[in-house]
């Protein structure tokens, strides 16, 4: 089970040292606890195929496994022969022939060309096949390649010269990645950066109960998504009515498990917004209103706006008034055709800079506040975000059904969900009511965590001093205001904070954003304005040309 692998397996293996190899078997060990945990949480789940590469793998001898380890931790599926070499692999002849003998490698003469043809240097590749029509860079002289010679021919007189071997269990052990991480991002190699020291994880339980797929179904849906998000991401603008029609009857319908409806409304999001860029309103209304995420409802109303339907407009602003999914969409709705703007209330500072790109415009301002007797720091949400993961550690990190699922997280899965906050109540103190300790809990947790990975804190910009001097610049009043406008909606307030913090000479804090020539504000950056200044912060727009 997942929580007996993550308590034992930090004793088991040895920490890495930097430019050293690691100890014999290491890679092998990953790659079987790997396979054991899945098979442990969802042998129910996988298909006979699946099943049989576990016990193939898990049957080969210390070389064979050590070998198919190497293989499977390679970007790519086709390997030359000629390429392995490995101290830990005592006989890789033999190996090899072990791991064909199971069928988790293929050394046939067969596969795509391409690829084949990828594993050959610009020098090799001339070499193998002289003709006065080939030259230019190696994807042009694979390309003529391909034109002048058939696949057969291009095979022989590859492995004639450079055999290559093709892992077939890569994408059945991809799969077993996924139900052993809990997402397609997190690979294998998460356990050697770990154990190098060069990412740290929080002490957190997992409940071994716990699956992150309930069902084979969930499993297929899961990859069926990914594949259309990755088809939509790729149409992009180009979208024809016809392909967003096959896109959309494909994601049509609801689901009930949380994790696949927002991915589902996230793909139907895109799907919308790049209809909405080439003026097909209807099909683009149509992802918005099927999709639960924000800001689906904005994108409807504002595109209502535009062609003049204005009951309709009325219709989904009273839908959302009554049934917010965010804070930042009831700001949205409140504010949006409304002929006063939070803008004119903006303070604004006019400035000229001699200077061209923003990032350099974020510089000059910092330089010239210093000048006047300021320290300012170019933070942006870097301070909100770690402000109240450090207020909020122990809420991060409650023992909560299902936010842990395996031993590489840096947050909870559920960190962005609705009910974040009310599935930890009764196990958490909110630090907020206990204000009087706030800023000690802050810098003491500072330093007893310093250095394991958390998506929200960035260690080494938020350092000792900086947090001591900007807790110093503000009231204990201010902290809890900042906090309670974090907590009102983790997802919406993760961005739009003010470029930068600014503690001036009289040891005073101000947040100010920063707007080159013709830059305009943000919706999420007006809605973080707005808050501070209902919080009483100091904060404005420094404009220049």
């Amino acid at each position: 089970m997942i929580a007996i692998f993550a308590d034992s397996y930090k004793h088991i293996l040895p920490r890495l040292t930097p430019n050293q190899t690691p100890p014999d078997g290491y890679y092998a060990e990953n790659l079987t606890a790997v396979i054991t945990t899945v098979c442990d949480q969802y042998d129910d789940l996988l298909t006979a195929e699946e099943s049989q590469f576990a016990v193939s793998a898990l049957a080969l001898s210390e070389s064979g496994l050590r070998l198919l380890a190497r293989l499977l931790a390679r970007t790519k599926s086709y390997i030359r022969l000629d390429s392995l070499s490995y101290a830990d692999v005592d006989n890789i002849s033999t190996a090899l022939t072990e791991l064909s003998n199971a069928r988790l490698i293929s050394t046939d003469v067969d596969g795509e060309c391409t690829e084949i043809l990828g594993l050959l240097t610009i020098a090799e590749l001339k070499t193998l096949f002289v003709h006065r029509e080939l030259g230019g860079r190696k994807s042009e002289l694979i390309e003529g390649i391909q034109s002048l010679f058939d696949d057969v021919a291009i095979r022989n007189r590859v492995v004639a010269q450079y055999p290559w071997l093709q892992v077939t269990a890569t994408e059945l052990f991809k799969l077993f990645c996924l139900l052993f991480f809990g997402n397609s991002t997190q690979k294998i190699d998460e356990f050697v950066i770990r154990d190098l020291g060069v990412t740290r994880f929080e002490a957190y339980e997992m409940d071994p109960a716990f699956r992150f797929f309930e069902n084979r179904r969930a499993v297929d849906r899961y990859l069926e998504l990914n594949e259309l998000s990755e088809r939509v991401e790729t149409l992009g603008k180009t979208v024809s009515e016809q392909d967003a029609k096959a896109i959309y009857s494909a994601i049509e319908t609801r689901e009930k498990d949380r994790v696949l409806e927002l991915r589902r409304s996230r793909i139907l999001n895109e799907l919308g917004r790049n209809l909405e860029r080439t003026k097909k309103h209807e099909m683009a209304l149509m992802c918005y209103r099927s999709s639960t995420a924000h800001p689906s409802r904005e994108r409807t109303m504002r595109i209502q706006k535009k062609e003049g339907r204005t009951d309709e407009v009325e219709h989904v602003r009273q839908e959302i008034l009554e049934t917010p999914r965010s804070y930042g969409e009831r700001s949205f709705a409140l504010r949006f055709g409304k002929s006063k703007s939070v803008q004119s209330e903006i303070r604004v500072r006019k400035d000229s800079a001699p200077v061209g790109d923003s990032h350099r415009i974020e510089s000059y301002a910092v330089h010239r506040l210093m000048t006047e007797g300021c320290q300012a720091w170019h933070l942006e949400n870097l301070l909100p975000n770690g402000l109240f993961a450090l207020a909020y550690w122990q809420w991060l990190y409650a023992a909560v059904r299902g936010a842990f699922v395996n031993p590489f997280q840096a947050t909870p899965l559920d960190l962005y969900w609705p009910e974040f906050f009310d599935v930890r109540r009764d196990c958490c103190v909110d630090p907020l009511i206990q204000s009087s300790e706030l800023k000690d809990r802050v810098l003491s947790t500072a330093e007893e965590k310093r250095g394991i990975s958390n998506h929200l804190v960035a260690w080494s910009i938020l350092t000792p001093k900086l947090l001591t001097t900007v807790l110093n610049a503000m009231t204990t009043e201010d902290l809890v205001g900042l906090l309670r406008i974090v907590t009102e909606d983790l997802r919406q307030f993760r961005a739009g904070f003010p470029d930068l913090t600014v503690v001036d000479e009289n040891g005073q804090i101000a947040f100010i954003e920063i707007k080159g020539p013709g830059d305009q504000l943000r919706p999420n950056q007006r809605l973080w304005i707005e808050r501070l200044m209902q919080a009483n912060f100091n904060v404005y727009v420094w404009k220049f040309s």
